[in-house]
């Protein structure tokens, strides 16, 4: 799923938003709470040493929950990124969006990296906790005529393989 059946939200009087969106409307359905995704194998034992390793792990393990739970990651209406190495995750912003779009696809829902001092399962350098809303299929019916939303525009920021724009941020036509 290339597109998110809930609405994007980026107020013009806000900053343009880079790996997130501001705000989003969400479509009516049912509602997934996937929380406390690690890198842990099925055995519970931690799967990687560095942080990058770490996330690919966990951002898959999100999207298994997920899918277990018959939501896609474009269902996904907020998310959450706890890593007790922000200064790491900062450096390798760029690598983290490659993974990250290997795993959620170019959709961009609000969400919030965290700086924690230490998560549950020891030598754990990043977790992941979400929310997801699966679209009632008698909704999406009535909303067959509008279709998805778009995504949000790419850019030249750490999210966004490839060439982007000079412009951050979605179109002004797209914002609200």
């Amino acid at each position: 799923m290339d597109q998110t059946p809930h609405e994007i939200i980026n107020p013009l009087s806000l900053p343009d938003p880079v790996g997130y969106a501001h705000a989003l409307v969400v479509t009516p359905g049912r509602t997934v709470y996937v929380g406390g995704e690690a890198s842990l194998r099925s055995d519970g034992a931690l799967a990687g040493d560095s942080l990058v390793q770490q996330f690919d792990h966990a951002l898959a393990n999100l999207v298994e929950a997920l899918r277990t739970a018959g939501a896609e990651p474009a269902h996904v209406v907020s998310m959450r990124v706890y890593t007790t190495s922000i200064g790491v995750y900062r450096v390798n912003l760029r690598t983290l969006g490659s993974v990250y779009r290997r795993h959620m696809g170019r959709y961009y829902p609000p969400m919030a990296v965290l700086g924690v001092t230490e998560l549950l399962k020891e030598g754990a350098q990043v977790e992941f906790e979400c929310v997801a809303v699966i679209p009632d299929p008698r909704d999406s019916a009535e909303l067959a005529g509008e279709g998805p939303i778009g995504l949000v525009e790419e850019v030249d920021d750490p999210f966004v393989d490839g060439p982007g724009t000079d412009e951050p941020g979605e179109p002004e036509s797209a914002r609200h």
